[in-house]
């Protein structure tokens, strides 16, 4: 495969000053942003007037919202990449404002909303979303918030995600390399998938996830050995055309973050990483596996209980909108 060097470098220097500049997410857990004053808010007050607070937000509530919204792409037959761009809107706006939990759960929902017909040619039914928060939100909710989240984010709404830098890195590979191309590719997906879900890499550039994916993938196929003779040819187009320092601290740090949580899930380099790897949170097995009655509308679903606020996102209810709810 033959690429243009030229056309590749300005298409790497367009991605590295928006992940620099209007992408980039600060650590809004640890370094709190401002709180809105709720009269300036487009949002209905009895959702942000709540007495949950800030605090309440956490990273084991981003990684259960990241979790069901890879869930709802899945049944939806939606690309999984649409979940790293819900979750840049969902991060880059919760990093402008203080919000409670209520206001957390419509604001993920509204995001990934948002991501699906920004970023898909078949569309979610607004009243399917609705469904799937069981009725706790309201259309006019959604609509509200929408509006909230695109003038927090100044309508920057294509954020160059690790799994694009990811693509464009991997055509700097030697056409010889063609063979197992693949086989990085979707090891490489993979990894960029358990990041998402990871509050750790908020802070991180794409670039340095999708360099961080790569490297790792590089040394997990089964063809390290041929690989390894042309691994220099490639690292010096990334630093050459890419302009990416694949030795840098952070793209080392990324690196560290990824196989922790890789070999966390049990896998190793013996493993195949065929096109029949499940994805980190791939549910189509237990959604299929479920009984009748949790598959329906009307079954309470097992995460449920009374002090998890998350349950109104139901993992497993209200898939009877099917895929009818996606508009051709």
């Amino acid at each position: 495969m033959m690429i243009d060097e030229r056309d590749l470098e300005e298409k790497f220097a367009v991605m590295l000053q928006q992940e620099s500049t209007i992408y980039r997410c600060g650590d809004y857990l640890r370094n709190p942003p401002p709180v809105i004053p709720q009269e300036t808010m487009l949002i209905n007050s009895s959702l942000s007037s709540s007495s949950s607070s800030q605090s309440s937000v956490n990273e084991i509530w981003r990684e259960k919202i990241c979790e069901w919204s890879y869930q709802v792409v899945d049944h939806y037959d939606f690309s999984r990449e649409v979940v790293g761009i819900s979750l840049s809107f969902l991060d880059r706006f919760l990093a402008s404002r203080q919000v409670n939990k209520k206001i957390f759960q419509l604001a993920a929902m509204t995001t990934l909303y948002l991501a699906i017909k920004l970023h898909e040619p078949g569309k979610l039914r607004m009243s399917c979303l609705i469904e799937l928060s069981r009725g706790f939100f309201k259309v006019e909710h959604v609509t509200a918030m929408e509006e909230e989240i695109l003038s927090a984010l100044s309508w920057h709404v294509h954020p160059p995600t690790p799994m694009t830098q990811a693509r464009h890195l991997l055509m700097l590979l030697p056409p010889s390399c063609n063979k197992i191309r693949h086989d990085i590719a979707e090891l490489s997906r993979f990894l960029t998938e358990l990041s998402v879900c990871d509050y750790f890499f908020v802070t991180h550039k794409f670039s340095s996830i999708a360099m961080a994916a790569i490297l790792t993938a590089m040394e997990e196929v089964y063809e390290y050995r041929i690989l390894s003779r042309f691994r220099p040819f490639f690292l010096d187009n990334v630093r050459n055309i890419a302009k990416i320092d694949p030795e840098s601290m952070e793209v080392e740090e990324c690196r560290n973050r990824i196989r922790h949580n890789y070999y966390e899930l049990g896998h190793s380099q013996h493993e195949d990483h065929g096109e029949d790897r499940l994805s980190p949170v791939n549910v189509t097995a237990d959604i299929s596996s479920l009984p009748a009655q949790a598959k329906s509308c009307k079954q309470t679903n097992s995460h449920q209980n009374s002090n998890d606020d998350t349950s109104h996102l139901s993992y497993y209810e209200n898939y009877d909108c099917n895929k009818k709810a996606r508009q051709n």
